[in-house]
């Protein structure tokens, strides 16, 4: 019939039915053993008792909890946990997700959250994250940076770990080490203000003993106001990579040399664009980066090697450097 329902949109509804059917049995008969043992009355009759497999389980319970949405949610804990890890852990994105959940939903009691759902979740886990207390210690050690300017304001970040841990990762912390201490949005920053987000961060984690940033002006000037208020030592570390790059550029900037190199790096991009040698291409030249002198060093000796072997040849002759 024309006007009646497609085949597969009245198979998906029937299917959907039977495991919500399936779902709500489990839960009447897993509440009802509990209010049974409850008031004493014995284990239910056999018709009405808990599936024998899932009876014998020791995390049988859990396993019921699981198919259960929680309060306030439309969709079941399972369906929550694996968006989650599928989001964090395995790299999906929030339109990924649900494409997943529909593959396994014909094995699977799992529901399809839109990627609106799905962001909501992964903000609120992370804002959990942000407003958990964090231990008090005393040898807590500070990574503070701003982000760039995104329109009128910046974000000030500030990440932290207690030197205990440095040993335990060989001294080179990932992110998963780190703790995020303080998120702060603001449009105007200086150094007054850095130096009141660090007194606000300090009054949950005790004072620290190290803090690392890069030598920017407000950041400097807050860090330096806010280790003077304090008894106890706060040493303050410029970043290693913002002061190699600081280096390399005043060794590097007066040098005919490296302006020829980047000149010739600029028509390189220009010339492979849109050709069958883009994947030598050099990353554009970013003003505010760390890494801004070692990146065009890094993708010249990529882009020379091939051509140096006489593999390829460019368009405008051999490299210039």
């Amino acid at each position: 019939m024309r006007g009646g329902p497609k085949p597969w949109t009245s198979n998906s509804a029937l299917r959907a039915a039977r495991v919500k059917i399936r779902d709500l049995e489990a839960s009447r008969a897993y509440w009802k053993n509990r209010a049974l043992a409850a008031q004493g009355g014995g284990p239910p009759a056999a018709s009405e008792a808990t599936p024998v497999g899932a009876a014998q389980e020791p995390d049988a319970a859990a396993r019921q909890l699981l198919r259960l949405p929680p309060p306030g949610h439309r969709h079941s804990l399972l369906v929550i946990q694996l968006t989650l890890q599928m989001f964090l852990s395995a790299g999906l994105g929030s339109r990924g997700v649900p494409r997943v959940l529909s593959l396994l939903a014909p094995w699977m009691p799992v529901s399809l959250p839109a990627h609106t759902t799905v962001l909501n979740w992964v903000y609120r886990c992370g804002l959990a994250i942000l407003l958990q207390p964090p231990q008090r210690r005393e040898d807590w050690i500070y990574i503070a940076d701003h982000t760039l300017e995104l329109g009128t304001s910046k974000c000030l970040v500030i990440l932290g770990i207690p030197a205990a841990r440095l040993l335990e990762t060989g001294y080179s912390p990932s992110h998963r080490a780190m703790q995020v201490l303080a998120v702060k949005v603001t449009t105007h920053s200086t150094g007054e203000w850095v130096a009141t987000v660090l007194r606000e961060v300090a009054e949950r984690t005790g004072v620290p003993v190290q803090i690392v940033a890069d030598h920017g002006s407000d950041l400097h000037k807050g860090i330096t106001l806010f280790r003077r208020e304090q008894t106890t030592d706060c040493v303050e570390t410029y970043d290693i990579s913002h002061r190699i790059a600081t280096l390399l550029k005043a060794e590097l900037q007066p040098d005919a040399r490296w302006q020829t190199f980047l000149a010739h790096c600029k028509r390189t991009l220009a010339s492979f664009q849109q050709t069958d040698l883009a994947f030598l291409l050099p990353p554009r030249q970013r003003t505010k980066r760390a890494s801004c002198t070692s990146t065009p060093m890094s993708s010249g000796r990529k882009t020379c090697s091939p051509t140096r072997s006489g593999e390829i040849s460019v368009p405008f002759g051999p490299p210039a450097f």
